[in-house]
Formats: structure tokens, sequence, C-alpha cells
């Protein structure tokens, strides 16, 4: 499992004319959201086209978060996770990371970094007009001025839920079977 860079900007001035740097430690507490006023409708059907599909399960929602997540594969093993939130006056939200993927067990305990120029470059290819929303800073950013580049470490070997919940699965009856004596230690007696 590879590791991922991410390029998320560092040093941020807002249309209100202060100037602000984003701490690394702060990255997930203050996430930048890219605002559009668009359909939800629109949204959704714009991130099919783009090859995104819904989380039905093992997903966190958040707080005001419009119906399911999506995501998308990036790579083998890491994807793009994005939730639309409801603003007011018939604004969107939308928040994006990018994560191990959840076919993987290590999705528990993966590194998450946020993203917002990959989600800018399918608006723009859809010409969707955009804001990008600091929630810290409560405004809008006029210009980014540096980015950084943030490095998520893949874990060493990637494992996979089905395979190894049927084997825990069979090993779980097996013993089971066992402890209520209805099939022998075969093949080991």
């Amino acid at each position: 499992m590879g590791d991922y860079l991410v390029s998320y900007p560092k040093r941020i001035d807002l249309m209100k004319g202060r100037s602000e740097i984003i701490k690394s430690e702060e990255l997930n507490n203050d996430p930048l959201y890219i605002v559009v006023k668009a359909s939800v409708d629109d949204i959704i059907n714009i991130l099919k086209k783009e090859g995104f599909h819904r989380v039905r399960l093992c997903e966190n929602k958040k707080p005001s978060q419009l119906g399911d997540g999506f995501t998308k594969m990036l790579t083998r093993t890491w994807e793009m996770h994005v939730r639309l939130f409801e603003v007011k006056h018939g604004l969107i939200a939308i928040h994006a990371e990018v994560e191990i993927s959840r076919r993987y067990i290590q999705h528990l305990i993966s590194e998450r970094a946020p993203i917002i120029y990959e989600v800018i470059n399918i608006f723009k290819k859809h010409g969707i007009d955009y804001k990008i929303w600091s929630t810290k800073l409560e405004g809008y950013v006029a210009h980014i001025r540096e980015d950084r580049i943030l490095k998520l470490k893949g874990k060493p070997i990637p494992m996979p839920w089905i395979p190894l919940s049927i084997t825990l699965a069979s090993l779980g009856l097996w013993g089971l079977l066992r402890i209520l004596a209805l099939v022998p230690l075969w093949p080991f007696y």
C-alpha cells in the first residue's frame, strides 16, 4: 500500500482583507469547504458522471449532512470521500478528504487529509461557480497564497474485509462446533 501526496492550502487571504496560515494540526478540525449555489441533484449527477458512488454503509455522518456521502477510488488503496452539507440561502457546502479505501480494515485507523483542489477541478470541468469558505475564519477565501504537501502513509499490507471476515467466521464456527462436540478435531487427531 503506497503513500499518497495531497496538496492543501497553507496561507490564505480572505475577502475581508485578512491573511491567515492554516496550521497542520488544524487540518482535520478546520476544513475549508467548497460552496456552490446549485441543486443537490445537479451536484449528485456531476459526482456520478465523474465516477463517484454512494456510501451506503460504514459512514460516520456529520451533523447537517445531506444524505449519504460519495466515494471514488483514486488508486488501488486510496479513495476520495465527498460529503454534501446544506447551508442557508440554497447554498451547498462540499467537504472532501482522501483516506484508505473502505475495502480494507486499515480504513478504521488510517490517516485522512482534507482536499479541495480535486473537487474544484471537477466543478471547473462542469462549469459550476464555487467559492471557498473557511469555517474557522468565517469568511470566503479570496486567494490561496501558498500550499503545503501532505504525505499520507499507507499501511504495509492491505487487509481486505471480506476474506478476513470469512476466515474468522469459519474458524469461529468450527471452534463453536468443536466446543459443542459436534465436530471432531479432524484432521488433527
